[in-house]
């Protein structure tokens, strides 16, 4: 009784216990693969049988209808319109008269008159400083935006903050900026 188990003495052929172990394993999931198609294929075993399929009835033709021509819409309009905005915006997307990109915010230099009032704090036109200035006023809790133009055709970027309702506070606020950060702020006409 050489490699079996001896069960007289205490102690156990390590051997035998590893083949022991690998049988246990295999009987588990032999066990558990016998379940699984019980519970898949039992089922089947005592369904009601199924009634007779549907029949469903041929598709009848139809008889489509003609439709009236539309009309189509009048284009000349429309190619005036497109003629105005290719005279007042370059091929760049940009207004002609103001600089500024097509459907951004308008900054009017020196306005005599205007709804609303924004500080334009710099322009740069390498956009590293544009980020430094921007990122340095947000820390200290300035609102602050940028807005492209251009200016004799070189693109410049703006950092500004705004907008003001009040031409008085707007010259205000750019009194102070312009001391704190020591630059040359302007207030400017806001126009969305």
């Amino acid at each position: 009784m050489h490699g079996a188990l001896n069960l007289d003495s205490k102690t156990v052929n390590p051997k035998a216990y590893r083949t022991m172990e690998i049988q246990t394993r295999d009987r588990i999931v032999g066990g558990v693969f016998v379940i699984a198609l019980a519970v898949i294929f039992v089922p089947m075993l005592f369904d009601e049988p199924r009634g007779p399929a549907l029949e469903i009835e041929p598709m009848t033709d139809f008889e489509l209808e003609s439709v009236p021509p539309i009309p189509l819409p009048n284009t000349d309009r429309a190619i005036a319109k497109r003629d105005e905005l290719r005279d007042l915006v370059d091929e760049d997307g940009y207004m002609v008269e103001s600089g500024t990109r097509l459907g951004d915010v308008t900054l009017i230099q020196n306005p005599t008159e205007s709804d609303a009032w924004a500080v334009q704090l710099a322009s740069f036109i390498e956009e590293q400083h544009v980020v430094a200035l921007r990122e340095r006023l947000q820390r200290d809790g300035q609102p602050t935006w940028i807005s492209e133009t251009k200016v004799d055709g070189q693109l410049m970027t703006r950092v500004a903050v705004g907008p003001f309702l009040d031409a008085d506070e707007a010259e205000a606020f750019r009194a102070s900026i312009s001391e704190r950060y020591e630059i040359d702020a302007v207030v400017v006409g806001y126009q969305p």
